[in-house]
């Protein structure tokens, strides 16, 4: 990306581009390969986009149904036709809020709408994650608060951000002062699922506590290598 950049400055008009900062990568092709190499960038660039919005359609449509539908509202006792049907209609739901979502963000940069979905994991993933491997003293009900917590935060802070609250959605001042809200967000998962963890005095909560030792001492030697 940072060789990109450089060759862009270096080889393409100063001024507007055509289509915007965002079709730097396009137009660099075109200058250094002509239109040869700009119909192979633009076809890779398009079955690119397609692969991966088709992936990430499913796997959305795929979590709907089968871990929300079938697993946390039915119980696990919903039939294969209405997980089915559940899944065909998040699709759609799914597919409509996408497209107004790329709509409404059509002239952001790339390069901050690609970090986004990194600040969200690093609140809600990267913090879970680490205390599940490396603190005893966290069960399921401070994981969940936590992970809540890191989503919430991540993703209300972002909107509350000048690329958004002021560049997308048109107002005047922008809420939260900074653009990536990640130096907030992680902490505040962590502390609440630190919290909610020590305050969970259910007998699940203590069973997972007794269990980490079990699990720690599996995942650092490995199955089969003894206790």
């Amino acid at each position: 990306m940072i060789l990109l950049g450089y060759a862009a400055a270096a080889l393409l008009p100063t001024g507007p581009l055509p289509g915007g900062p965002n079709m730097a990568a396009i137009h660099l092709a075109k200058a250094l390969g002509g239109e040869t190499l700009l119909g192979i960038a633009a076809a890779v660039t398009f079955a690119t986009i397609l692969a991966v919005v088709s992936g990430l359609m499913l796997a959305a449509a795929s979590a709907v149904s089968h871990d929300l539908y079938k697993h946390v509202c039915k119980r696990g006792r919903a039939t294969e036709a209405a997980e089915i049907r559940i899944s065909r209609g998040a699709t759609v739901l799914l597919g409509l809020i996408a497209i107004y979502a790329a709509i409404l963000f059509q002239h952001a940069n790339i390069g901050f709408l690609a970090t986004l979905p990194l600040v969200v994991a690093a609140s809600v993933n990267s913090a879970m994650l680490i205390l599940t491997m490396y603190w005893r003293g966290l069960t399921t009900r401070g994981a969940f608060a936590g992970g809540l917590t890191g989503l919430i935060s991540s993703v209300g802070l972002i909107v509350l951000s000048r690329s958004v609250w002021v560049d997308v959605l048109g107002h005047s001042h922008a809420v939260f002062p900074y653009e990536y809200p990640t130096l907030f967000s992680l902490p505040a998962a962590l502390f609440v699922a630190f919290v909610v963890s020590l305050t969970d005095r259910s007998v699940r909560g203590q069973n997972e506590r007794q269990a980490f030792q079990a699990q720690f001492t599996l995942s650092e030697r490995g199955p089969g290598m003894g206790a």
